[in-house]
């Protein structure tokens, strides 16, 4: 610096630290490098600090402050604290200072200061309902849990001995997951969905909803959501600052999202990026959509250059044959898949993302902000999941015997219990479809409105709560249609019918079809009786 130069420096100095000017005044008053200023205050602050010496009380040093010039600078470092020297202040225009910090104020801990995003939120509503539910149950109130997602089913043995086999695995692995596993998807994926994968295109992540999450940090973009939907994908757009669009759906359509919906939102801003995100079968209608649903909305994703998240999660759960929109769009669709709902695994936190070679930049963005956060899924974990991707015979594509038979025990479990609630539902006069696949129903309540309200019950909400808390024998955990989109007074909930032991449902039931029983009841015994057997009781 030359004469001049380090003289305006050393005045924009004195004038920040000891004559409380805001640092962006001082950079254009004495017309110096703004981080050359900050560098040079830090530094002095960190000098005064050590002067202040190690006979000083600590109560002194710890009320003795930078002036709020500079700790109100965004652009500052942390505030040192240190004993200002008395000095000649520079001749400014000065803000005037806050009052100094009495150490009782200082003791209090950090300022309690929340993103203002999540001020208004609450943690996810089915893991606090399931909370709850185990609350009431300790408390000796029994509960039948149908609120939390979580399979009934044990993870296969041979999975778990996978997981025991490989429990000494240490190492960080890749970012984008163990590359043996990510071929072993990729091949499946293949098989399964007709569209050519490579183990490039995959990225293996701690659960789908934190790649989710990653994708909205990284891609500007809305989102649109067809009405109802999951409960987390609207509080993440929330969270990311994402602009989010509820499409409506109806019930007389089975929920599925009509393309002239989305094609009359998209032509308002034709040239709009945006995000949809299709879940079949759903969570929360336990609805599928067919291949000429698919076919119509991709064509129309393929015109306003949609970029399509296909949320598969349930897809090992279908009662027929599972279709994805990555058939017929796969250059702009992302295949979301996991372990957590048909392998039972939902506590392991497994998850993967299937792009297309034309989506290497997304996902290459993705794996850069992977690396700063969740770094990779724990290694244990990822060496027993490739089991649940072995080539087998059987099924042509799934996996090995073993796999296939656990499979389709507990498709054929879960559709005979969802027939079973459905019918159960439908002689009430309750509103619900049939599910398709998964463990939901979405059923409504509008016919019971007025005898509801009698009990001042107006809302999903109420509905949920009474049901819970002032039922006198048992209560039951659901949750209200309005976390998943729809109005609190439409009266709709999702039942999660996963409150049963799935070992021995399956045990049940294959041996029930066995033996031929099944076929010789009518819909009403044959279902009750089985579900009698699966619940332990009327």
């Amino acid at each position: 610096l030359g004469q001049t130069d380090d003289r305006n420096l050393t005045d924009a100095i004195h004038a920040v630290v000891y004559a409380k000017m805001p640092i962006r005044q001082a950079t254009k008053k004495f017309a110096v490098a703004r981080s050359t200023l900050q560098r040079r205050v830090h530094a002095l602050m960190q000098k005064e600090s050590v002067a202040v010496g190690a006979d000083t009380p600590a109560e002194v040093v710890v009320a003795t402050t930078i002036p709020s010039a500079i700790v109100d600078d965004s652009d500052m470092y942390p505030p040192f604290l240190a004993a200002p020297r008395p000095m000649e202040p520079v001749a400014t225009n000065t803000v005037e200072p806050r009052p100094p910090v009495s150490p009782v104020e200082v003791s209090k801990g950090p300022h309690k200061v929340i993103n203002c995003k999540l001020r208004a939120m609450q943690k996810s509503v089915s893991s606090a309902i399931d909370e709850l539910s185990n609350d009431l149950i300790r408390q000796g109130k029994p509960v039948y849990k149908l609120g939390l997602g979580q399979s009934p089913f044990p993870i296969p043995e041979c999975i778990v001995d996978e997981l025991k086999a490989h429990a000494h695995q240490r190492d960080y692995l890749p970012v984008a997951g163990l590359p043996e596993l990510r071929q072993d998807i990729a091949t499946w994926a293949t098989k399964k969905l007709g569209v050519s994968y490579t183990q490039d295109d995959v990225l293996v992540g701690p659960g789908t909803k934190e790649l989710l999450f990653v994708l909205q940090t990284v891609y500007y973009g809305d989102l649109l959501l067809p009405n109802p939907s999951c409960m987390s994908y609207a509080p993440q757009a929330n969270i990311a600052g994402r602009n989010m669009i509820w499409l409506p759906t109806y019930a007389e359509d089975r929920w599925v999202l009509q393309p002239s919906v989305l094609e009359a939102h998209c032509a308002a801003d034709p040239y709009a990026p945006r995000i949809l995100i299709l879940n079949s079968p759903s969570n929360p209608t336990g609805c599928s959509y067919t291949a000429d649903d698919l076919r119509e909305i991709a064509t129309l994703a393929k015109k306003f250059r949609l970029l399509v998240v296909s949320d598969e999660l349930y897809s090992d759960l279908t009662h027929e044959a599972h279709v994805s929109i990555s058939t017929y769009y796969p250059e702009g669709t992302i295949v979301s898949g996991g372990l957590s709902k048909w392998c039972g695994a939902g506590g392991w936190r497994v998850g993967f993302w299937l792009f297309s070679s034309g989506l290497d930049w997304l996902r290459n963005a993705m794996l850069v902000m992977a690396s700063e956060t969740y770094t990779s899924v724990a290694s244990p974990l990822q060496y027993a999941a490739r089991r649940a991707f072995v080539p087998g015979t059987i099924d042509t594509v799934y996996r090995c015997p073993e796999l296939a038979s656990y499979k389709k025990k507990c498709c054929r479990t879960l559709q005979l219990v969802g027939q079973w609630c459905t019918f159960q539902l439908h002689k009430l006069n309750v509103q619900v479809h049939q599910p398709q696949g998964g463990f939901y129903l979405f059923p409504c309540f509008r016919s019971y409105r007025q005898l509801l309200a009698t009990r001042g019950i107006t809302t999903d909400v109420g509905l949920c709560e009474q049901l819970l808390h002032d039922t006198e024998r048992v209560g039951v955990a659901i949750l209200p249609g309005s976390f998943f989109g729809r109005q609190p007074h439409e009266l709709f909930v999702r039942i999660a019918f996963v409150d049963f032991k799935g070992e021995i449902a399956m045990y049940v039931i294959d041996s029930e079809v066995r033996r031929g029983a099944m076929w010789g009841y009518t819909i009403e015994k044959g279902l009750s009786t089985l579900c009698v057997q699966i619940y332990g009781q009327p």
